[in-house]
């Protein structure tokens, strides 16, 4: 019988249990069909009433991943059903151990948004909500994301912040401000794929530029200007994602004296790394007139709060504003809320640092299973990036690890125009709570790794 184990997951037993049978669907443990245990049977085996578990029952089969029969009992839904109901689970085989996605580590999450929510309800009587808000938002949101920004030592008043709904809308937003369609945007030669996708869809070709250990190649950066016409370049400096690569200072300082030389606007994405505060100081710090300097709440607090702030060149507050008020009006004032209050609280900043501390230790377990294999890594990264035997390309590698249940992202998504794209692929080290995972993934990604590509049967 299926027990799970719902000892570590937060709030009241009925909602564990809920997302325990949740996870174990989508994590392929409980596959299609399969039958969940009586509720009086395991209403014993945790220890809890056979309400709880009934109400658990309840809360899955509103969300359509689980149907009951009476006399029979409950099965897992078959997501692959032809019927008119909304899935609620991400496309990929049962059994799959996800390397790609990103999910956030730390306990104690849903009880710290339980009482942010708690609080912005009774307050909701002093938010305007009959109206609304303006495009760049309200004040005290933008407050708010001035003080998230302090923790990296920049230092922003609330006059420049605009906040959005995440941050790949915000890079959207800076894009759709800033380009005309048909022109090229420079990037890192390996970049964040969903800038290659707001390419495509904006029609903004992408220009990609030699990176090293450190990040973008000054010189390159020079060359690229030279040889495209580029204005605007997007880059990741602190932790790129997929390299994990830190640019130190001094070469922020070259890059920002080429922006301004060549009058270069920038587009400083820090998302991914927002807890991140032992860190050089952001581009935006040395070339303050001519950064869009972008981060969010996703990888510090959750994935599920799309939250972001933007600290604006002064000269460009307007015009990303009525651009951002022609995308979407304005980001929800309710969701800014209850950013705003886990900000203002410190609850915020003490989830940021448990997020680091887990990240942590599991980049240790990662990298141990690692040992002897070329990997680049940084405590506060949500990934590793693994750089592959020869005898392997980054595609043919995912392709082979899928058929073994193993999810993970080749170079082939980073990598930018018509490059031949590096010979690695990036792993999330955080693919889910349950206990040895992450072990279990790493152990059948050596084992691949050491492995040669199967041959082709010939076509006769």
């Amino acid at each position: 019988m299926w027990v799970p184990d719902i000892s570590k997951i937060d709030g009241p037993r009925y909602l564990a249990l809920a997302s325990a049978i949740a996870e174990a669907i989508d994590s392929g443990e409980l596959g299609a069909g399969a039958q969940l245990p009586p509720q009086r049977d395991l209403a014993e085996q945790l220890n809890v009433t056979v309400g709880t578990v009934g109400r658990a029952y309840n809360i899955v089969k509103k969300r359509q991943l689980v149907t009951g029969e009476v006399g029979r009992g409950t099965f897992v839904r078959d997501i692959a059903d032809n019927d008119e109901r909304p899935n609620f689970l991400p496309e990929r085989m049962p059994g799959t151990i996800d390397f790609a996605c990103y999910r956030s580590p730390v306990e104690g999450l849903s009880e710290a948004l339980s009482s942010a929510l708690a609080e912005v309800a009774e307050r909701a009587v002093l938010l305007p909500i009959h109206k609304y808000p303006p495009a760049a938002g309200f004040l005290s949101h933008r407050t708010a994301g001035a003080t998230w920004i302090r923790r990296t030592g920049l230092d922003v008043p609330p006059e420049r912040i605009i906040v959005c709904g995440g941050a790949q809308q915000a890079i959207q937003l800076s894009l759709a401000a800033l380009a005309t369609p048909g022109e090229t945007i420079l990037t890192e030669t390996l970049t964040y794929s969903g800038v290659k996708s707001l390419g495509a869809l904006l029609n903004l070709p992408l220009a990609g530029v030699a990176i090293d250990e450190q990040g973008i190649v000054p010189e390159r950066l020079e060359a690229a200007i030279a040889e495209t016409g580029g204005r605007i370049l997007y880059l990741q400096p602190t932790v790129h994602n997929p390299t994990a690569a830190v640019m130190p200072e001094e070469r922020r300082r070259r890059i920002a004296d080429i922006a301004r030389r060549h009058e270069l606007i920038l587009i400083e994405d820090d998302a991914g790394v927002s807890a991140l505060t032992d860190r050089p100081l952001p581009i935006a710090h040395f070339a303050p007139e001519r950064t869009i300097y972008i981060t969010s709440l996703s990888k510090s607090i959750s994935p599920a709060f799309r939250v972001a702030f933007i600290a604006t060149p002064a000269r460009l507050v307007e015009r990303m504003s009525n651009t951002l008020h022609g995308l979407t009006l304005a980001a929800s004032p309710l969701t800014m809320e209850v950013a705003s209050v886990m900000i203002s609280s410190g609850t915020a900043d003490e989830i940021a640092r448990n997020n680091l501390a887990e990240l942590k230790k599991r980049h240790t377990a990662a990298l141990r299973g690692l040992k002897g294999w070329d990997a680049a890594s940084h405590p506060a990264a949500f990934f590793i990036w693994v750089n592959l035997p020869e005898h392997w390309t980054a595609a043919g590698f995912d392709e082979a690890t899928r058929r073994e249940g193993l999810s993970l992202v080749p170079a082939d998504n980073f990598t930018v125009g018509d490059a031949v794209p590096a010979r690695g692929v990036r792993i999330s080290i955080n693919p889910g709570q349950k206990e040895g995972m992450l072990e279990s993934g790493i152990e059948t990604l050596t084992r691949m790794m050491r492995d040669r590509p199967q041959p082709r049967p010939p076509v006769v």
